[in-house]
């Protein structure tokens, strides 16, 4: 995940070589359905575990209308290490003998994703939990738009459009000579990624917005019909949010130095003439 989170963070780093290009021409190229979630493994997860690593499962036995046939388990996957830290603090506070030995622990989203797939039919629920600061985002993004406030998607992801001769256009950037279209899980990342760029290529960026979808309609539509390869399909990025980012390089341990034994001095010697 370290090796995906440093490409990632190469690409948000380039506001000089922004444009916007038309969107018939940006569709990605079909991807089969591992290809497309295997673009979230640069993207950090969090999950409370036990000392030993093993998930903390949350009750939903007691949860009303729940059939019998429902899962009574639910795993959360929190996409912000503060919530994950403020739901840490919650389980100790009511539960100090489990929350004691209770820990942060990190993964990424198409880990989640596969253990998911892994445990399909058993009586565990399965939940991504983003920030408040992006449902917060959604939420204003799509009051602006007049839409209302129950298409907030349950996973949101940040995209810039603008004008593009007559109609609309993605924003793109450029890597390698290759376009990427970038997905932020945080706008105020691609905020800055745009305010940056307007002091390089005010033309370019002066008229682009932020828009607003689901995670999951972005993979969806990454994916071909008969799910066949395409190695070539290499458009779409997804952007980790800023603090997810850090947290994650934080955490990782410091290298260790390789230990020096000091040799004896060389004892001095006295040569005769």
């Amino acid at each position: 995940m370290m090796k995906s989170l440093l490409k990632l963070a190469t690409v948000v780093s380039i506001a000089g070589a922004i444009a916007i290009s038309p969107i018939a021409n940006l569709k990605a190229h079909a991807l089969t359905e591992a290809q497309a979630i295997e673009r979230l493994n640069g993207i950090p997860i969090f999950t409370i575990t036990d000392d030993k690593g093993a998930p903390l499962l949350g009750s939903l036995a007691q949860q009303a209308g729940r059939k019998p046939e429902d899962p009574d388990q639910l795993m959360l996957f929190f996409l912000s290490p503060d919530d994950a830290q403020a739901m840490l603090n919650q389980l100790k506070a009511s539960n100090p003998s489990v929350g004691g030995k209770a820990k942060i622990s990190t993964g990424s989203m198409f880990q989640a994703i596969k253990l998911a797939e892994q445990n399909k039919g058993k009586k565990v629920a399965f939940q991504f939990v983003p920030s408040k600061a992006s449902i917060d985002s959604a939420r204003n993004l799509l009051s602006a738009q007049g839409k209302p406030a129950d298409q907030i998607p349950n996973v949101p992801v940040f995209y810039a459009t603008g004008a593009q001769g007559n109609g609309q256009g993605l924003l793109t950037l450029e890597q390698n000579g290759k376009q990427v279209v970038p997905f932020f899980f945080d706008q105020k990342d691609l905020q800055g990624l745009i305010d940056r760029a307007r002091q390089q290529q005010p033309d370019v960026a002066k008229d682009t917005k932020i828009q607003v979808t689901s995670l999951f309609q972005v993979l969806d539509s990454m994916v071909t019909k008969d799910n066949k390869p395409n190695p070539e399909a290499d458009r779409f990025e997804f952007v980790p949010s800023r603090s997810a980012f850090e947290y994650v390089l934080k955490s990782q341990p410091a290298p260790t130095q390789p230990s020096v034994t000091p040799q004896p001095k060389p004892k001095a010697m006295l040569k005769a003439n």
